[in-house]
Formats: structure tokens, sequence, C-alpha cells
């Protein structure tokens, strides 16, 4: 199941990260360097399904990251909460249906636009810098607030923008 992959891949980060804590030397110093090399990493696997991600069917690939909420290296007890972005190619069909499906707004393509989208959460100008190269040359970002407002994302908030020209997705993701 590609959630239990997401859910996997996350532990593995948590696990990780929280091991740093029994690390020889400097157990702060090395936790936070796993952590960051956890965060830079652009991962390619398809770990996202129609119920993490509604209407994006059989996408023929994925680019994605993750960031520490909070701070996994603390010692203190407590949930470790993720923020995730992607990049997925779609097939051209099912951006065809996904557009149809929902009332889509062109996202302002101006750099001043970074204000939070729907639910508070990150937009296509606020993308992490190591997704950028995965997106088209002359992508036109759009917006349903309909579809962020209505759709589950297993169990996370979450939102997307939609180029149905490209047939690619932007996705942004939180465990909070």
């Amino acid at each position: 199941m590609r959630t239990g992959r997401l859910a996997a891949a996350a532990l593995v980060v948590t696990v990780a990260v929280s091991g740093c804590a029994h690390a020889e030397g400097d157990p702060t110093a090395d936790c936070r360097a796993q952590l960051a090399a956890a965060e830079a990493k652009v991962r390619t696997d398809h770990a996202w399904s129609e119920l993490d991600l509604p209407g994006v069917g059989d996408y023929t690939s994925a680019h994605w990251q993750l960031r520490a909420l909070g701070d996994p290296c603390s010692r203190a007890p407590g949930p470790d909460d993720w923020s995730y972005q992607g990049v997925l190619a779609l097939q051209q069909d099912d951006a065809a249906v996904l557009a149809g499906r929902f009332p889509w707004r062109p996202v302002p393509a101006t750099p001043g636009a970074v204000s939070p989208g729907a639910n508070g959460l990150d937009t296509p100008a606020r993308m992490w810098p190591a997704l950028v190269p995965f997106v088209p040359n002359g992508v036109r970002w759009m917006h349903s607030e309909e579809y962020a407002e209505t759709q589950s994302f297993g169990g996370r908030q979450g939102d997307v923008y939609l180029d149905t020209k490209f047939a690619v997705v932007f996705f942004v993701l939180s465990d909070r």
C-alpha cells in the first residue's frame, strides 16, 4: 500500500533521527546532520495514492520531500509532525478529469504571491528549491478552493495546484 510506504519513510526518518540521541560524541549535532540529509533528499517513489491526493490517478513520476514541523532531535517526548511537498507528472487524461471536476482559477505568477494557500499551507511560490527543477518551464498553476475544502487527504491537511497543459501537480501536505 502506498500510504504504508509513506508512513514507513517518515518512520525511518523519525527512528534515524531519534536514534541519534544514543550516538557517541555530540548526539544533537549528529541528529541535526541526519535530519538535514533526510530533508534534503528528493524522493521519487510512488508513495502517494488517491487517498492522499484525490484525483491524481496513476501518475507517471513523483518528486517529493519532507520537512520536520517540530524538532525530532529534542529529548522531549512527543509526536513528530511532518510537512510534505511534491511534484507529480500526471497522465494527460487524469489531469483533464481532475480539471473538469472542480472550478480552478489561475494562481498569480508574481513572486510576491507568497501568502499561504488554503488551509494555511504553502503555495507554488513557496516551493522548496530542490523541487523546482521538476516543474516544466512555462507552467501556469491553477488552484481550486473547492478541491482544497472538500477533499480528504488521508488524515492530513492538504492542497493541490494543477497545470493541465503539462499535466503536472504541485502538492503540499501537513500532518498537523
